[in-house]
């Protein structure tokens, strides 16, 4: 394990990039199975309904397992899978050549297919991101959605704002908050589903901590101008 200074400040992106995405991909070797449909994410999805045909971007989306799952669903549209593990995009290109990958991070816009998505998965992400970070990463997904497109978040249901350590890394941090009520405070996202539940097949997880396995789903729609009251004189 890394051996950690209390007075160092890590960069969280820089590990994740260069060696925690791939060891988390080491980690859960499940995800070279598309997702069943009674999947959390693609459950929610699946209460929807969707057009045939759309573009789904899924962002930090490891292998693909849960667009493949997706695909398998709705087999006309197009699924790009966001993910910083090279690892794992060689993996999912291999097993799951149906999905379209490409390699950063949801902190970064060079390069990254940010535009014209109809539906945006952010599963398992927003919690691992660094805390200067997080308003450029909430810029770049709000950036990929269409107007009237749906964001499905996945992540830890927290009532609070917590940090807790990574398992996996010394100097790191799990940061639990209600990430959909930040894209609902823009004025511009409207939640139209909500299930919370306890997470399974977890690699890590703090015992001491009673929602640390408690995880949410929540599907918001993007109205960008609509849902603002106009005045007429």
């Amino acid at each position: 394990m890394h051996s950690f200074d209390p007075l160092e400040k890590i960069d969280q992106e820089k590990i994740f990039l260069e060696q925690e995405a791939d060891a988390w991909f080491k980690r859960n070797p499940s995800v070279l199975q598309p997702a069943p449909s009674n999947h959390r994410v693609l459950k929610a999805l699946n209460c929807i309904e969707l057009p045939s045909e759309g573009c789904l971007l899924d962002i930090g989306g490891a292998t693909g397992s849960v667009s493949a799952g997706f695909m398998r669903d709705h087999p006309d549209w197009s699924v790009r899978v966001v993910e910083a593990s090279a690892e794992a995009i060689a993996a999912g290109k291999q097993t799951f050549p149906e999905l379209e990958f490409a390699q950063g991070s949801i902190s970064q816009r060079e390069g990254i297919p940010w535009s014209d998505s109809d539906v945006v998965i952010v599963s398992g992400v927003f919690c691992v991101v660094d805390r200067n970070l997080l308003a450029q990463a909430i810029a770049n997904v709000d950036a990929a959605l269409k107007d009237g497109g749906l964001l499905v978040i996945n992540d830890f249901d927290s009532p609070s704002l917590r940090a807790n350590p990574y398992k996996h890394y010394e100097g790191l941090f799990t940061y639990k908050q209600d990430y959909a009520e930040i894209f609902r405070a823009l004025g511009t996202y409207q939640l139209i589903w909500r299930q919370s539940s306890k997470f399974e097949g977890l690699s890590s997880g703090d015992i001491s901590d009673p929602y640390d396995r408690q995880g949410v789903t929540v599907v918001l729609c993007k109205d960008t101008y609509g849902r603002y009251f106009r005045h007429n004189k």
